[in-house]
């Protein structure tokens, strides 16, 4: 996404600790005048939320203006995912139901990345969320962590049997599923009993999907049941929408004259204007920083990757090829 966005060299770096932040951070500020500074920027995915958010806001005060960089959080890509899920959403009530996201009740299945940060941003909105849990096992302390730092209140119920997880959206108005891909967490009977849906959305695009009756290219589709119908938004609905949130937010840092921090609201500002309508968005914990910086060159631009929580443990190895440096795990 970044080579797309028009960064010409990447450099990605594996288990990356928090600690570790600060020093990458002024490396690559301190290795070039001021002027220069602003041609590089950090990307900080892994997949803990909390992690990077805490990430950001240590990158942020590593800063020593006027040697600064622009950095973009988006662990996962939960927090365009869900920028761009909860926008869609808001935009299918606008234009179907004449409503917004104000008073519904949201059921959320799903306590992954993408609906954590689903749940806040709804929340913010003015929803009643609750985060379903779909397994015995699933932890409340990376919730509980997350919604503090916005400030919200997001209910949490535990659903693991099918007659549990029909009697918890029940009274739903907004479903969202965000569970593991290719696992069917609601059959269509399930539905049946969920006489006050008007919307439900469904992020997986492996078959089968989260939600039977869900298509994946289903966008604002009318979908009919016994007691009556609903409208439906399936995982290329959102992923149009996502892939133009992240394009956009890349080509901000490289065409702003200022170094931005970019994190969960700059993700969602930016997914209400694509699906186009507009309104405040709250800034809460996660506000969007410009610090002045001058000029970029539009002739190179490093972005620097930082990955966090990897899976295996790997030296990196760099090999330069047609005048780029090119840094893979191997």
């Amino acid at each position: 996404m970044a080579a797309d966005a028009g960064y010409e060299i990447v450099f990605p770096h594996c288990n990356v600790d928090i600690s570790d932040v600060p020093g990458l951070v002024q490396d690559s500020i301190f290795s070039r005048p001021p002027k220069s500074a602003a041609w590089s920027g950090m990307f900080i995915s892994g997949y803990d939320v909390n992690v990077a958010a805490d990430m950001l806001q240590t990158a942020k005060k590593a800063m020593v203006p006027p040697f600064e960089l622009s950095v973009f959080a988006d662990p996962n890509g939960a927090f365009t995912t869900s920028a761009s899920l909860v926008a869609v959403i808001e935009s299918c009530l606008r234009e179907h139901e004449g409503k917004s996201l104000a008073g519904q009740v949201v059921k959320i299945l799903g306590g992954g990345p993408v609906g954590i940060c689903a749940a806040v941003l709804a929340a913010q909105k003015g929803a009643s969320v609750s985060l379903v849990r779909l397994t015995p096992s699933a932890r409340q302390r990376a919730v509980d962590e997350f919604t503090r730092r916005f400030d919200v209140e997001i209910h949490s119920e535990r659903a693991v049997e099918n007659s549990e997880r029909t009697e918890a959206i029940g009274d739903a108005q907004v479903l969202i599923s965000t569970a593991k891909a290719g696992i069917q967490v609601l059959d269509r009977s399930a539905l049946e009993h969920a006489e006050n849906l008007l919307v439900a959305a469904d992020v997986n695009a492996v078959p089968p999907t989260g939600i039977e009756g869900v298509g994946v290219t289903d966008n604002k589709a009318k979908v009919q049941t016994g007691w009556g119908s609903f409208y439906s938004i399936g995982a290329l609905g959102v992923g149009g929408v996502k892939y133009k949130v992240q394009h956009s937010l890349f080509k901000q840092m490289l065409d702003s004259n200022d170094a931005l921090i970019i994190g969960l609201a700059d993700a969602y500002g930016a997914a209400v204007a694509h699906v186009g309508w507009t309104e405040r968005i709250d800034r809460r914990s996660d506000s969007k920083t410009t610090m002045r910086v001058r000029e970029k060159s539009r002739i190179q631009r490093v972005f620097s990757w930082h990955v966090f929580g990897c899976w295996h443990q790997r030296k990196f190895s760099s090999y330069a090829k047609g005048g780029f440096w090119w840094r893979w795990a191997g």
